[in-house]
């Protein structure tokens, strides 16, 4: 009886340490996880760079966390419509089968769509949805969209070498764009360095119409 009681004694301080381990490894994952997502990094207000489409009252003010790796967007229309901001691989100057933005203020939201043809029906919304930091607003007549987005998101990776696209609405139905352009945006320069909202200096560019 001694030794089956030691054999039972041995046998559940066995099970106690495995499960202290447990315990242990279990809440070292679970602070670590929170850790990960304390890390994360929110828009400024105040964004580096900024480019216009000529004569469309559209504007696209953004940045790059650097820490995050993920592009900050301002979206700023001087009438109450709908906006958007898109992008396209090096050397593809077109709107079909571009990754785009598009901020709808009536349904209050910023969402991920793939353009599929020139027309509503081919505005499909993606299946991963990845922007953060989303808001849409109007008052006095303008419009504001900002969102945050992973600089490798939905299979394309943005860089300077991009080819991006902006866009205004006549209301606040998506439909038929009243402005519409290419730009360029300058990764390297705009470059928001820590959360202490330090960035390099600013840069405006203009933009082309097409």
């Amino acid at each position: 009886r001694s030794f089956i009681s030691a054999v039972h004694s041995a046998l559940e301080a066995d099970h106690y340490s495995h499960t202290c381990t447990m315990k242990t490894v279990s809440a070292a994952l679970f602070f670590a996880l929170i850790g990960t997502a304390a890390a994360a990094e929110s828009c400024p207000d105040e964004l580096p760079g900024k480019v216009e489409l000529n004569g469309a009252g559209l504007a696209f003010h953004y940045g790059i966390l650097e820490n995050d790796q993920a592009l900050c967007g301002k979206l700023v229309s001087d009438t109450e419509v709908w906006v958007g901001f898109a992008a396209q691989p090096e050397g593809k100057k077109q709107m079909i089968d571009a990754n785009a933005v598009i901020a709808l203020p009536e349904a209050n939201t910023v969402q991920q769509y793939t353009l599929t043809a020139k027309s509503a029906v081919g505005i499909v919304p993606t299946d991963s949805q990845t922007l953060t930091d989303t808001t849409v607003t109007q008052e006095d007549g303008t419009t504001v969209a900002t969102f945050k987005q992973p600089l490798s998101d939905n299979g394309l990776t943005l860089t300077s070498n991009n080819v991006y696209l902006m866009a205004k609405g006549t209301s606040n139905n998506l439909g038929y764009h009243a402005g519409r352009g290419f730009v360029s945006l300058d990764f390297e320069t705009n470059v928001i360095s820590s959360s202490t909202g330090s960035t390099e200096a600013p840069m405006t560019t203009g933009a082309t119409e097409s």
